[in-house]
């Protein structure tokens, strides 16, 4: 991932750790997934369910989702952040000092 927006110059990192509330986002989503999964497949095989197709698409699902995500999850984590945490003038000057440069 790139440190900086090339448009804008926004460092996308602001802080040490900062990705860990996209980590939660994202297993946030994947819980969710693994019980619409879960439950919809249960459902949907009820009486006779078929264990190893339970199991074998949930695994898959909770294996591809999240990766597939992550990049989202960085979206979705950055303008949340944003907007309770607006750029500081320090930050906003650095930023147009990037595009300056570039």
């Amino acid at each position: 991932m790139k440190e900086h927006c090339d448009r804008c110059g926004l460092q996308f990192e602001r802080e040490p750790g900062y990705w860990v509330g996209a980590v939660i986002i994202n297993t946030t989503l994947i819980f969710g997934t693994f019980l619409l999964t879960f439950g919809g497949l249960v459902i949907a095989t009820w009486p006779d369910v078929n264990w190893g197709l339970v199991l074998g698409v949930t695994i898959a699902v909770n294996g591809i989702v999240p990766v597939v995500f992550y990049p989202l999850s960085k979206t979705v984590w950055m303008a949340m952040e944003l907007s309770w945490h607006p750029l500081e003038p320090a930050e906003i000057d650095a930023a147009a000092d990037r595009v300056k440069g570039a």
